[in-house]
């Protein structure tokens, strides 16, 4: 296991918490949950209120619902915290999720809908990361059956997805020997 060098001397100053978790719920869709928290160790003033040191400068949800081929079905965001109170009037925006597809180009699409203005950028900045969870729900199956064509736009399987489940490396020669492939000169 590598271990990270010692950092020197240093105080803490922002702290962002961001979790996600996946359901599988009883009508056989996915709720897929993410929540991004910052706060800061020392009081901040903002422009209209005092937050508290260790209180929650933004808290914030979003929730996606979707079906087996990763398609939004609903979105839901809402803010617990915020900074300023018209932060929450971006948040009917994020409805423009609806019918999009979890695939790669995905966060491109998701920069493209919400860039500036037209969002918020800390719950633009969790889709990501809800993506990834997404497609771990899906695999959580252990479907290993299938293996993406090359330059596929619909990731079905984790092989080949990373550089520990690379086509042409051990694990895949080990445990899925008749998906390896020789590797490239």
């Amino acid at each position: 296991m590598s271990m990270a060098p010692l950092p020197g001397e240093r105080q803490p100053v922002h702290l962002r918490r961001i979790s996600c978790e996946g359901y599988l719920r009883d009508d056989g869709l996915f709720d897929i949950e993410g929540l991004l928290i910052d706060t800061k160790p020392v009081t901040l003033q903002l422009v209209n209120k005092a937050v508290t040191a260790g209180d929650s400068i933004h808290q914030m949800r979003v929730r996606l619902t979707i079906d087996r081929e990763r398609c939004i079905l609903e979105a839901n965001v809402w803010s617990e915290h915020t900074p300023y109170p018209d932060c929450m009037e971006v948040e009917a925006s994020y409805r423009k999720l609806i019918g999009l597809r979890i695939e790669p180009g995905f966060t491109r699409e998701v920069k493209r809908l919400f860039r500036g203005t037209l969002g918020c950028t800390h719950m633009t900045e969790l889709l990501p990361h809800m993506a990834s969870t997404a497609f771990q729900v899906m695999w959580a199956d252990g479907d290993f059956n299938t293996v993406d064509a090359k330059g596929s736009q619909q990731r079905t399987s984790p092989l080949g997805g990373c550089h520990s489940l690379r086509l042409d490396g051990h694990i895949v020669r080990t445990y899925f020997p008749k998906h390896q492939k020789e590797p490239e000169p």
